[in-house]
């Protein structure tokens, strides 16, 4: 097996990090590898906002928790919790993905790919988030974009949370049934 494959069939999203900063060098191979995932037509219809302030992303992470818990949904409020009311997970970085003009979603996603592996390739953790687009959209949505940097049209696709892992997590067990060959 490559060591590509193995590396795709060892990550876990990652749901606790520790209080240690990414060195630039982390920051810049992570920015190289969101920005070289490919595009339909290289129309490249996305953004990347990569938020090191972590005032700007426990702000918009204190909103969506407060929405959460005074929603009705009992499932998601019980999830929250177990997870100390995290969204982020005390990651050193949120980056934010954006799309504009009609981006596409698996375009984002496949970018999103791009920066967990090469996360994990650096030893670092990371989590895949589509949840926090609620603050976004609400009605405090147009502040949100604005501080965590959203070029103006662009529209939130998805998030990835990334640090250095404070606990292990193994991947999930994969589900032959899932799949047809034909």
């Amino acid at each position: 097996m490559t060591e590509t494959v193995q590396l795709i069939k060892k990550r876990a999203s990652i749901r606790a990090f520790t209080d240690e900063a990414l060195t630039e060098d982390q920051l810049q191979a992570l920015i190289d590898c969101a920005l070289a995932s490919p595009t339909g037509m290289n129309l490249q219809n996305w953004h990347f906002c990569f938020v090191k302030t972590k005032a700007v992303f426990e702000e918009i992470e204190a909103y969506l928790v407060n929405r959460i818990l005074s929603g009705g949904n009992e499932k998601i409020k019980a999830l929250i919790a177990s997870r100390n009311n995290r969204i982020f997970f005390n990651g050193a970085l949120v980056i934010f993905i954006t799309t504009k003009d009609g981006g596409s979603l698996v375009e984002a996603g496949i970018a999103a790919e791009n920066i967990v592996l090469a996360a994990e390739s650096m030893g670092l953790g990371s989590c895949i988030l589509g949840g926090c687009r609620e603050a976004f959209e609400a009605e405090r949505g147009d502040y949100f974009k604005k501080l965590a940097g959203f070029p103006e049209g662009y529209e939130f696709a998805a998030a990835v949370t990334i640090g250095h892992p404070a606990i292990s997590a193994t991947p999930h067990a994969l589900c032959p049934d899932k799949v047809t060959v034909i």
